[in-house]
């Protein structure tokens, strides 16, 4: 009897430490914003000139962001890029482009994960995502970052979150980038898109980028 009291004694307070460990470690830090505000970006990227749009409050609130960017680029050629680039600090409630674009009535017809190359040589992966509508195509690439550490599903997020917050008192910032263009087809877009993205990362994370 007294083994066995010894025994469930140790099982409680072995339970109650691992309680406290896990409560601990997912305990929510302060999340410390980016160390430059994403409204800051450039007006000029390489050979594109952006033009600020009104950004839409229901997506701002849905997405529980900070602050962000809403744009257009466009080059020499009238070729357009609309970027949407929004920080928060809500960790779960992630929305990712599928259902944006598919509550909007948008068909996904095709995906396929890209390499961005940045100017510094540094590359990260992001999602291409084809859509149609009415006869009208698009492309949308877009990447998640916590902090300097892209993701692009849910589970990429929950490993990262567990490799990069847990235990910590102060949390990165969690960042969702967006880009559209017109689909013109011949692979066009998709290196369009993915040349922007590497002069937009180069700018919004000068020194920092890249898969975890």
């Amino acid at each position: 009897m007294i083994h066995k009291s010894v025994f469930a004694v140790f099982l409680l307070i072995a339970g109650n430490f691992a309680v406290s460990y896990i409560r601990d470690g997912y305990e929510k830090g302060s999340v410390v914003p980016p160390d430059r505000s994403l409204d800051e970006t450039a007006l000029q990227l390489g050979q594109w000139t952006g033009e600020d749009l009104p950004a839409d409050p229901r997506i701002r609130e849905i997405l529980r962001a900070k602050a962000g960017v809403d744009r257009v680029y466009r080059d020499e050629a009238g070729r357009e890029v609309l970027v949407h680039a929004v920080w928060t600090d809500e960790y779960l409630r992630l929305h990712f482009p599928q259902q944006c674009y598919r509550e909007a009535g948008w068909e996904q017809i095709d995906e396929e994960i890209v390499e961005v190359t940045r100017r510094d040589g540094e590359s990260f992966q992001g999602k291409l995502l084809h859509f149609v509508q009415a006869g009208r195509r698009i492309q949308v690439l877009y990447w998640f970052q916590l902090g300097e550490h892209v993701f692009l599903d849910r589970i990429e997020h929950r490993l990262l979150r567990r490799k990069v917050c847990w235990g910590q008192k102060e949390w990165p910032p969690l960042l969702k980038f967006m880009l559209e263009t017109r689909d013109t087809g011949l692979h066009q877009s998709e290196e369009l898109l993915t040349q922007f993205a590497g002069e937009l990362s180069n700018e919004v994370s000068p020194s920092e980028s890249g898969n975890s």
